[in-house]
């Protein structure tokens, strides 16, 4: 039963974001614990159904407006809560209060599985958590997957738990993935058969000006983080560097598959590939600045926190305070490490930072020009959390639907206010 109570808790959850309430059970509040149990593993993945629906931004969300498409959805739902349901109901004894519960809950069940007349499946719903590129075809088109899960797993680390270690690593990652885009730029740009316009190589060479002034910038980053120590030397663990390795892995593909640079002519064969290049720098540049932009965010934060440390002898300059005394006297051993949170000691580390920041920023203006993707939404991390939209309809045992939205309050689609929000990531 405890598991039980799991499973319709996450159903519970689901089918609140897809704005319907099964009845009375919809405002019951179920201790969800985590098992090991078919049960127990079933409601897990139900609620990262509904965690990813709540994770989306107002502008992706915007296909929950469709009806049909979420009367499928309401149906799939609970389809396979009602299988679950049927499972426990041979375990419990007929003349019992749960028994009782248990039926009810069917019927609501079953009448949302009946639902859905059209039988043609979820339809735009169902792609709406994918997010991610489609399923690739080749090393090239390899590309944009592992740059996108690149950029969600630096997305899923919260900035203040970043140690130093993390963020040098990051730094290094972005100089790593601006160096072979900016190759890919110049490959392209030699290649003769990808019978590029004068609008196209313009870009190209501006893309790869970007890139270096990016790469001055990071240069600088990498020297501060050498001055700015809050944790021990290490490697990283988090999941952008695992997801690194395998974004740097399908570079290697599509550059070297013999572990030999490909020549311009061989990387761009004919213009059917060389566009696929484009769409693949784009996903490359707008990933990368994805993550500068976080990088910039966990700074931030961690100034603030007082996290970083500066040198002693630094801090000297602008507080004589920490100046040591000469000779004499049987003052204690003074560290050569000071924290603290004033922004005026991490000049050199912030500037460099946005610097970096600023020119990939407007690099993946510029990769998304020559892509073809300017006038299409992308969806940014950094938006704010929705609420759910009104309840449409609660099925009741009569077969009867009845509006909820004169009865309960109006949540809206307005997102929720943040008191500390990132910086913008929009081009």
């Amino acid at each position: 039963m405890t598991d039980w109570r799991a499973v319709l808790a996450a159903t519970v959850s689901h089918l609140r974001w897809l704005r319907v309430r099964l009845g009375d059970i919809g405002r019951t509040r179920w201790p969800a614990k985590v098992s090991d149990n078919s049960l127990g593993r079933l409601a897990q993945a139900i609620g990262a159904g509904a965690d990813l629906l709540a994770m989306q931004a107002p502008s992706t969300a915007s296909v929950l407006d469709d009806r049909d498409d979420l009367v499928a959805a309401r149906a799939e739902v609970a389809a396979i809560a009602l299988i679950a349901a049927r499972g426990v109901k041979r375990q419990i004894p007929r003349a019992t209060p749960e028994y009782r519960r248990l039926l009810a809950l069917m019927v609501e069940f079953e009448m949302l599985a009946r639902s859905d007349v059209r039988r043609a499946g979820l339809g735009a719903l169902g792609c709406l958590t994918a997010g991610a590129p489609s399923a690739p075809a080749d090393a090239l088109s390899s590309l944009a997957r592992s740059a996108a899960r690149w950029e969600r797993a630096h997305a899923s680390a919260a900035p203040l738990t970043l140690l130093t270690r993390d963020l040098r690593s990051a730094t290094a990652q972005l100089r790593t993935v601006c160096c072979y885009t900016s190759h890919l730029a110049a490959h392209l740009l030699a290649a003769p058969t990808a019978d590029l316009d004068a609008g196209q190589q313009l870009d190209l060479k501006t893309l790869e000006a970007g890139l270096r002034a990016f790469e001055d910038g990071a240069i600088r980053v990498a020297m501060s983080w050498h001055r700015r120590l809050s944790d021990l030397s290490g490697q990283s663990n988090t999941p952008g560097e695992i997801a690194s390795l395998d974004l740097q892995a399908a570079l290697d593909r599509a550059v070297r598959p013999e572990g030999r640079l490909l020549r311009p002519e061989e990387l761009v064969p004919n213009r059917r590939i060389a566009m696929g290049l484009l769409d693949a720098m784009d996903e490359l540049v707008w990933s990368a600045d994805q993550v500068a932009r976080k990088q910039q965010y966990a700074v931030a934060g961690l100034i603030l926190e007082g996290r970083l440390f500066v040198p002693r002898h630094e801090v000297a300059k602008l507080d004589l305070q920490y100046l040591r005394r000469p000779g004499g006297g049987s003052r204690p051993l003074q560290p050569r490490w000071v924290s603290s949170n004033l922004p005026i000691y991490f000049e050199d580390l912030t500037d460099a930072l946005a610097w970096s920041a600023g020119h990939l920023t407007a690099s993946a203006g510029v990769a998304r020009r020559l892509a073809g993707t300017s006038h299409q939404a992308r969806p940014a991390g950094d938006e704010p959390m929705r609420v759910p939209a009104p309840y449409l309809d609660v099925p009741n045992r009569t077969r009867r639907t009845t509006p909820m939205s004169t009865r309960i309050a109006d949540p809206g689609q307005d997102p929720l206010s943040s008191t500390v929000e990132p910086p913008s990531t929009r081009s």
